[in-house]
């Protein structure tokens, strides 16, 4: 799903030089992962797929190079609109869940098996669809609705999906199983983020989530959660840090997030942004789909570390 920064606030951003604490550490693969959107890291790899509109294919990046290692093809899928990936210790979640109109009644999360995943370059999905149990209204609106979603974590049996809503700039989350659908998701936990939620992640043991995102004002930005109560579906109940608004320039278009584990302590964060082009008269600014990274300490997030280190993972998540 496209979504839109006004060209004179991205100008803005360029030119006043806002403090970018995340390494620019690639270029990714062009023009193949042009539109990059959800991240993941799985074997030392991080995996990515693009959005509306692009291949049923999952890709897995050399994390230094940005170029595509294997190329996996879901055979029982569309890419509607694919804005999300996540994990859990058998399986990943593509999350078919841009609904940028809010009038989509296809919605639905594609489980593969990991085991497929690491042996063959095609696969077959289970479908997990889902409708919100509390959307009654499906006028197509544009830009305009609070019924369209870009962030899908696994938590515990179930599946956490983060709304991106255009109307008030909050996001809500709802449950659904991890089973084959259909299911109706329930609304279990909201919060004013005063921005649009574009990718979500969780630590290991699920004790940590992170949601990054953009707004016109304060674009990319970053939250964690902590201290989530236990068995609680409510995530927003837990500790909720300050809105990191200078993780990178503010030109850049996060997308997605994945996280590595170094430490239980420290973590390292893996953000992209798809390739993003406007011009203002005779000023034009071109930037490339890029992978990006940042490392921070594991606690209620207040600032990020400036120095990262070059080697990549030596640990499967």
């Amino acid at each position: 799903m496209k979504h839109i920064l006004f060209t004179t606030i991205f100008l803005f951003s360029v030119l006043s030089g806002s403090a970018q604490t995340a390494l620019d550490l690639t270029n990714l693969q062009s023009p193949t992962l042009d539109e990059t959107s959800g991240l993941l890291f799985y074997n030392n790899k991080i995996i990515t797929h693009t959005d509306s509109g692009g291949k049923a294919e999952l890709y897995a990046i050399n994390p230094k190079s940005g170029a595509i290692t294997k190329t996996v093809r879901i055979t029982n899928a569309t890419n509607v609109d694919w804005e999300d990936i996540t994990q859990d210790a058998a399986y990943i979640y593509i999350g078919d869940i841009g609904n940028n109109s809010g009038n989509r009644t296809d919605l639905k999360i594609y489980k593969i098996s990991k085991a497929d995943y690491n042996t063959s370059e095609e696969v077959t999905a289970e479908i997990i669809a889902y409708s919100y149990t509390d959307q009654k209204d499906f006028t197509r609106r544009p830009n305009n609705t609070n019924w369209d979603a870009e962030g899908l974590i696994s938590y515990g049996d179930k599946l956490l999906i983060f709304t991106k809503n255009w109307v008030d700039n909050k996001t809500n989350v709802y449950s659904i199983p991890k089973t084959n659908g259909p299911h109706s998701a329930v609304l279990v936990s909201s919060h004013n983020t005063n921005g649009l939620i574009t990718g979500a992640d969780s630590s290991p043991d699920e004790s940590v989530i992170y949601l990054t995102g953009y707004s016109a004002s304060e674009a990319p930005f970053l939250y964690s959660i902590h201290n989530i109560p236990k068995h609680s579906l409510d995530i927003f109940s837990g500790k909720l840090s300050k809105k990191m608004t200078d993780i990178v320039t503010l030109g850049h278009q996060v997308e997605g997030i994945a996280l590595f584990e170094i430490t239980p302590k420290k973590h390292r964060l893996y953000l992209s942004n798809e390739k993003f082009s406007a011009s203002l008269g005779p000023i034009k600014i071109a930037i490339p789909a890029k992978l990006l990274l940042l490392e921070i300490d594991a606690q209620p997030l207040t600032s990020a570390a400036q120095d990262v280190t070059s080697e990549l993972p030596s640990k499967p998540q």
